[in-house]
């Protein structure tokens, strides 16, 4: 009997490399959100410590204040740009991952299809190998 060939392994190949791929999107969008989170976190470290400066310095005049709330001004509206960047990527995560999981059930779709069609080839070849077994016994037995 020949040897076991999936037809659709090509196939099977394509799928795996395409739910790698996705997998690779998925992992650089998450990476994006870390660096997203790291800045937004960095962006209230400065911020805070620059109204820890001012608070320490004494004596504070009206500029400074004017320009210590000008900086909180600034520094709000660069964190609300970053949130709105954090949640534009956490979407992109949510879509990503359902094209991971797409990907992913059309590799095991696939495998199982390959798995059963292995299992009847093996149960084909078992009964093969049975009836050659039975010839060859009956041939040996009738020489006698």
């Amino acid at each position: 009997m020949k040897r076991f060939a999936f037809r659709l392994e090509t196939v099977l190949r394509w799928r795996r490399s395409q739910f790698d791929l996705e997998q690779s999107k998925l992992h650089k969008l998450v990476g994006e959100r870390e660096v997203l989170r790291a800045r937004i976190h960095e962006l209230e470290g400065v911020r805070a410590a620059a109204e820890q400066a001012v608070l320490k310095a004494g004596e504070v005049r009206g500029e400074e204040l004017a320009a210590l709330e000008a900086y909180r001004r600034a520094v709000a509206a660069q964190r609300a740009n970053l949130q709105k960047a954090l949640v534009a990527c956490e979407e992109k995560i949510k879509a990503q991952r359902e094209r991971v999981l797409e990907a992913r059930r059309n590799v095991r779709l696939l495998e199982a299809l390959k798995q059963r069609q292995r299992l009847a080839w093996e149960a084909e070849l078992n009964r093969e190998l049975e009836a050659l077994a039975a010839e060859a016994y009956l041939g040996r037995w009738g020489r006698r």
